[in-house]
Formats: C-alpha cells, sequence, structure tokens
C-alpha cells in the first residue's frame, strides 16, 4: 500500500497537496493570464537594463527640451554663436540617444526579442524619422540661406519626432516592467 501511494505521488497524482490544474513539463496551458504571465516574465527587464533605459529616457527627454530650445533660439536668431552651440548640442544629444537605444535594444535576450518584436520595430521606425530629421537639420545648418524660420521648423519636427521617439521608448519599458522615469 506505501509503494502504491508512492508510485501515485512521482507520477503527479493529484491527490490532496498535488499540483492539480497544473501543466506537466513541456505541456502548454490554455489559461489566458498564465500565458500572460509566462509572457511577462520572459520580456521582464533586468536590473542593468532598466538602469540603462532609465537613462536612455532621460537623455531623450532632455534632448527633446534642446530641440525646444533651438526652435525658440531660432525664432530669436539673434546671437549665431549662442545658436551654433546649441545646433552642435542638440545633434550630440540625438546621437547620444541614437546610439543608446540601439546598445539597449543589443542587450535583450532572446525571449525578450522575440515577445517584444512589434514594440521594437515600432521603436526603430521612430529611430528612422528622428534619423531623418536629425539629417534634415544637418542639411539646414550647413546650407542656412539666412532663412530662421526654416531652422525653427526643422527643429519643431526634428522635436516631434523625439517625442513620438519617446513614446515609443515608454511603451516598451512598460511592456518590459520598468518604471517610467521621473523627468
Amino acid at each position: 500500500m506505501l509503494c502504491s501511494c508512492v508510485a501515485f505521488a512521482q507520477r503527479g497524482g493529484h491527490g490532496s497537496g498535488g499540483r492539480s490544474g497544473a501543466p506537466r513539463a513541456g505541456g502548454s496551458t490554455s489559461d489566458p493570464n498564465l500565458t500572460d504571465f509566462n509572457r511577462a516574465l520572459a520580456v521582464q527587464a533586468t536590473p542593468d537594463q532598466a538602469t540603462q533605459f532609465q537613462t536612455l529616457a532621460k537623455g531623450t527627454e532632455a534632448a527633446r527640451k534642446q530641440a525646444q530650445e533651438l526652435q525658440q533660439l531660432a525664432a530669436k536668431a539673434n546671437n549665431s554663436a549662442d545658436f551654433s552651440q546649441q545646433t552642435a548640442a542638440l545633434k550630440d544629444a540625438v546621437e547620444d540617444v541614437q546610439g543608446g537605444n540601439k546598445y539597449f535594444v543589443k542587450s535583450f535576450s532572446k525571449p525578450q526579442k522575440e515577445g517584444l518584436k512589434e514594440l521594437t520595430k515600432k521603436l526603430e521606425k521612430a529611430d528612422s524619422e528622428l534619423d531623418k530629421q536629425r539629417k534634415a537639420l544637418d542639411q539646414r545648418i550647413e546650407h542656412p540661406k539666412g532663412d530662421s524660420d526654416g531652422i525653427a521648423g526643422t527643429a519643431d519636427r526634428l522635436e516631434k519626432a523625439l517625442a513620438e521617439f519617446l513614446a515609443q521608448q515608454l511603451s516598451l519599458g512598460k511592456e518590459m516592467g520598468i518604471q517610467t522615469p521621473a523627468m
């Protein structure tokens, strides 16, 4: 009698204290809550990723504010030295954000890459638009034509691209279980 109880327990018996309702190893479950939990666990950020993300999101917000400042400065068009410094700082900030984003996405584990594929595509699309607007600013600065309104408009489009990029970053971070940084 004792042997049959032990054998029953080793085979995953469903008596009192057993694992009733739990899938067997290698099996699947039809419970959507468990599926959602497993997906959330697979895409969850590591502590290093969470820290990196916080820094990256803050950098994107800072670049966005620099774009707003450049837009205001271009509207005034009174000091070319300030304007030149602001433009160079903005270009550097955008390049840092884009580089940091690429590094962040490369840090994903295979389950994270698979689970975050759609959000990563949206982020890449926003990055592409950001790159396009950064290049437009470069061209506008190289060939200014005395057109401060054109530079202000380009800075505005760059700020909007940064805002969309930040929105996609935050969406990705939320899916990874990362709290939104205080900005």
